[in-house]
């Protein structure tokens, strides 16, 4: 977007050079994106409800407030769809049928699968047994197969409401998942034209992938805003608060007054918190409970 005038342009710069700063603490190299300078600055289509640049929001929010959200299990109801891509994937792996791993014996079982791995290098190693170069190779079959399989991806209820809500917030999409997947999933849903920015798993590199902070610190780049602000990042999973976490610190760390708010998305069939080491800042157990949140900083 175009940068503002005045003292607005000024504290856009000052963000954008802390953000930069707090990006190079994280090792986030030329992979993790484009010029800092180039992608603050760049015209790019508005989000839904938004025209030009904001100076104040409505309804009670701070000036300069961003929502990023995770994708599977928090914006839509993706675990159907994500088991029987498993499924495939284990059984062009093993040759053996998808039934007889535990984690893919049902749906309630692959949910508990997902919540107990850290990242999905870890549940393909751990459930399955995977070795390194088998669990790259389905790394790389998960995108064709995503792509392919059928399985609706419905959101969840009130997720929609929720981006009627807070439309005139600035949002992102930052996921494991494959962006493709995610922009035909939007566009499935209606919800296409809400993200200003949506990064996956290809934008990122392995380094730079959640609970890191290089990719929420570039989405939060991208999204443009300038200081002081505040950024809420919603997930449903451990890594989703550990990044929001690790970007908190390496903000901090490089003197920014950009500050990272974690929510926890825990209104799926199923969100296993015990032993997490680090909790949300804020917990939503409906999508709605999140417009509360941002508006008034609490949660219900």
């Amino acid at each position: 977007r175009e940068p503002a005038t005045g003292e607005s342009a000024s504290n856009s710069g000052t963000s954008v050079a802390k953000i930069a700063q707090a990006r190079r603490c994280c090792a986030c190299g030329p992979e993790a994106g484009r010029s800092i300078v180039a992608a603050s600055i760049r015209t790019t289509r508005e989000p839904h409800g938004q025209i030009g640049p904001r100076s104040v929001t409505m309804n009670g929010a701070p000036p300069d407030t961003a929502v990023i959200w995770d994708f599977d299990g928090t914006l839509v109801d993706s675990h159907p769809k994500n088991l029987q891509v498993n499924r495939t994937i284990i059984h062009r792996l093993t040759g053996r049928a998808a039934s007889s791993f535990a984690a893919l014996s049902s749906i309630e079982a692959y949910e508990q699968a997902v919540a107990r791995a850290r990242n999905w290098r870890e549940f393909y190693a751990r459930e399955f047994d995977l070795r390194d170069a088998d669990v790259e190779r389905a790394g790389q079959l998960w995108p064709e197969l995503q792509r392919s399989d059928r399985t609706p991806q419905a959101p969840f209820g009130g997720v929609r409401e929720t981006l009627d809500e807070l439309s005139d917030l600035p949002h992102g999409i930052l996921s494991q998942n494959d962006s493709l997947v995610i922009n035909n999933s939007l566009d499935a849903s209606g919800l296409s034209g809400r993200f200003r920015v949506v990064l996956g798993y290809a934008e990122l590199g392995l380094e730079h992938q959640k609970p890191a902070a290089g990719g929420l610190l570039r989405c939060i780049d991208e999204l443009g805003i300038g200081e002081p602000s505040r950024v809420y990042f919603i997930g449903d999973h451990e890594t989703d608060t550990m990044c929001a976490s690790n970007a908190r610190a390496a903000l901090s760390k490089a003197g920014s007054a950009v500050e990272v708010m974690s929510i926890g998305a825990f209104f799926g069939d199923f969100v296993e918190r015990d032993g997490w080491e680090v909790s949300p800042d804020h917990v939503a157990r409906t999508p709605t409970e999140i417009v509360d949140i941002v508006r008034n900083g609490r949660s219900r």
